[in-house]
């Protein structure tokens, strides 16, 4: 292949040439070719460049298959549900002398609390686990930062996603040896431990959609047609949009169906022990269902191992290693919050929007195991409403957005208004036990129309992302993301944590986390695609200048 081809089919590498390029003159005996004037001409769009032969059916399919495999209900939700039940039966009156002598069902009105630090010190032990949330979150940070950015150089990216996902298998299996009251620290530790590295492996793979997207054949054949001047620049930006929503949508889809089997045969297992029968084998059946769900991972991850087609970024600049290029680019990143203004602005919304929802979800959670008195089974029940919802309402938005030609923007608020209802709705709870989340048939209702607020929510904010992301580092930004959304989401619990022990009612929380989603859901009316474009193309610019130092006047199709 020729290098004059490369605005086509250039390595990636090529892509920070092109961006960085100034468009010249033709001189005498090159002649004003048409190739040259439509490739700078284009120049703001042609941020990505294919590079080997695009996505097949089964690359795209295994894709799906390990998002369905990696659907979390093993890794935080029955770990969480599991260290909440032993915390619970650990717990004890605070109120009765000698400490630990009374336990929380004799008097369910009265404070509930387990030993935490020194001596007698003790802690409400629906504060604690707000704790471990919020601990959770807070250490993915170094991790996001250390290993996102490194992920878009070099030949080792799609070890990052298989690194992750094997350590969150090792840890979920060592859940079958927690079962009695008495570990539930070692429960706590293993929670947070699974959560960690499960969030890795989901964000590092979440940020593969953008890329597999535009390798899709008719995303291929969109560009050539940019390039030759047979549709215009909304047509193929259009065209983008609808590739990356579909992957994000369909992949979801997909994590929600795997999600409802996965709760189908952990009732199975739940049936097959007796967990009904006692408190011990209720234990049992959460650490058998955690590692039923880490099985079922296992099996669908194998085809995207060997089926994931090879896609290398750039080779990191010279004098630089792998230990510490990830915390320079990002903190060059950080410096370009007022060049990226619509990327930055949507990170400040996310931080604040994915703290109200975690949160949220966290507190209806609470309220939930509450209710169903800490039952596995009638747990699993309500998880599986919640899946099969997910799975309904992510095929449903895509479908209505396809057919209405629906802005990805317009369908990202509607769905987090419908989530800033439900945290209003538990804010009734703080008033009378009528309703706001104290019975059972609420959560039935929360359940049933998760997919068409929280499901369709972070589908649509995975995929707004992907519109304000400079392509071609999109392992880096979607690790801003998950910092903001996962490691930075810690200020939701540990304020409400002090607001439980402050007032000593749960539901108290409910405003501050209302506010939490109101707020960025009004700074999303503000931010535009459109000058996301701009500002993106000007960022690879700088960065191929300034931080890997790029020749300026280096020509497309040759190395630096």
């Amino acid at each position: 292949m020729s290098k004059n081809h490369h605005t086509l089919h250039g390595s990636k590498d090529h892509v920070d040439e092109i961006a960085v390029a100034a468009p010249r003159e033709p001189s005498s005996t090159e002649g004003p070719s048409k190739a040259n004037r439509n490739s700078h001409e284009i120049r703001d769009l042609d941020q990505y460049v294919p590079q080997g032969p695009p996505a097949t059916k089964k690359e795209v399919y295994s894709y799906y298959a390990y998002y369905a495999g990696n659907n979390g209900i093993g890794s935080f939700q029955y770990s969480n549900l599991l260290f909440q039940n032993l915390i619970y039966q650990a717990a004890f009156n605070p109120n009765v002398l000698p400490l630990g002598s009374s336990s929380c069902d004799i008097d369910e009105t009265a404070p509930c609390h387990v030993f935490w630090g020194d001596g007698d010190k003790t802690k409400a032990y629906a504060s604690v686990v707000l704790i471990a949330t919020g601990l959770t979150f807070l250490s993915q940070a170094l991790l996001f930062i250390g290993v996102g950015s490194l992920a878009d150089f070099g030949n080792w990216n799609p070890w990052v996603v298989r690194t992750f996902s094997v350590l969150c298998w090792g840890f979920e299996f060592g859940f079958l040896g927690v079962t009695t009251a008495a570990k539930w620290r070692i429960a706590m530790a293993l929670y947070i431990l699974s959560s960690v590295t499960f969030w890795a492996s989901y964000v590092f793979f979440n940020a593969i959609f953008p890329k597999l997207a535009h390798d899709l054949p008719e995303v291929r054949l969109a560009r050539e047609q940019l390039l030759g001047k047979t549709i215009d620049e909304e047509k193929y930006e259009r065209r983008c949009s609808m590739a990356r929503s579909k992957i994000m949508n369909l992949s979801y889809g997909w994590n929600n169906i795997g999600f409802t089997v996965c709760c189908a045969l952990s009732l199975a297992a739940l049936f097959g022990i007796g967990a009904d029968d006692s408190t011990e084998k209720n234990n049992w059946g959460y650490s058998v269902s955690v590692a039923v769900c880490t099985g079922f991972w296992i099996i669908l991850a194998i085809p995207w191992f060997l089926w994931e087609k090879k896609r290398p970024g750039p080779p990191l600049p010279k004098g630089d290693n792998y230990l510490t290029f990830g915390f320079k680019q990002t903190w060059f990143a950080a410096k370009q919050v007022w060049t990226l203004k619509q990327t930055f602005a949507y990170l400040i919304a996310f931080f604040l929007l994915a703290d109200g929802l975690s949160t949220t979800l966290t507190l209806v959670s609470i309220a939930q195991t509450q209710v169903v008195n800490f039952s596995a089974t009638q747990n699993t029940y309500l998880i599986m409403v919640q899946g099969g919802s997910a799975a309904i309402g992510v095929f449903g938005a895509y479908y209505v957005q396809s057919y209405f030609k629906i802005r990805t923007k317009t369908m990202l608020l509607s769905s987090t208004f419908g989530c800033l209802l439900v945290s209003l709705w538990g804010m009734i709870g703080i008033w009378t036990t009528k309703v706001g989340f104290h019975n059972l048939w609420e959560f039935w209702f929360f359940n049933a129309q998760f997919g068409f607020s929280f499901g369709a929510q972070f589908s649509y904010g995975q995929a707004f992302m992907a519109e304000l992301v400079p392509r071609g580092r999109e392992y880096m930004f979607f690790s801003l993301l998950g910092i903001v959304s996962k490691g930075s989401a810690w200020i939701g619990p540990i304020v409400s944590s002090a607001i439980l022990d402050a007032n000593g009612n749960q539901w108290t929380a409910f405003p501050f986390v209302a506010a939490l989603i109101l707020v960025p859901w009004v700074m999303i009316f503000f931010i535009s695609e459109n000058k996301s474009r701009k500002e993106c193309t000007a960022y690879l610019a700088r960065e191929a200048s300034d931080l890997r130092k790029l020749d300026p006047n280096t020509k497309p199709g040759h190395s630096s």
